[in-house]
């Protein structure tokens, strides 16, 4: 199946609202259960949907809902999930460049 770049730039762009509103709504998600004395959403889980590129969305659930903001070692993780992603996005781009198909 071959896609045009018209179709892939829409799929990318799909997939990223995906990733961003899954970011925001487990942010929310552990905010409210955290309100409520109740199980919690794992760091790790929210670290995952920022490495995969929900970061924009996560950044701003975590100041909407003012929610992991202030746990050092959370947001140190977190950049570190960013800088991952902005790596691979990096390396993918220069790959499709560099060595056009």
């Amino acid at each position: 199946m071959d896609l045009t770049a018209d179709e892939i730039a829409l799929l990318i762009v799909i997939g990223l609202a995906v990733v961003n509103l899954g970011s925001v709504i487990a942010i929310w998600w552990d905010k409210r259960r955290a309100k409520n004395d109740q199980w919690r959403i794992k760091e790790e889980t929210l670290l995952v949907w920022a490495l995969v590129g929900g970061w924009p969305g996560g950044i701003w659930a975590m100041r909407r809902f003012r929610h992991k903001t202030s746990k050092g070692s959370f947001i140190a993780k977190y950049v570190l999930a960013v800088l991952l992603n902005l790596a691979a996005v990096a390396a993918i781009a220069f790959a499709m460049f560099a060595y056009p198909i």
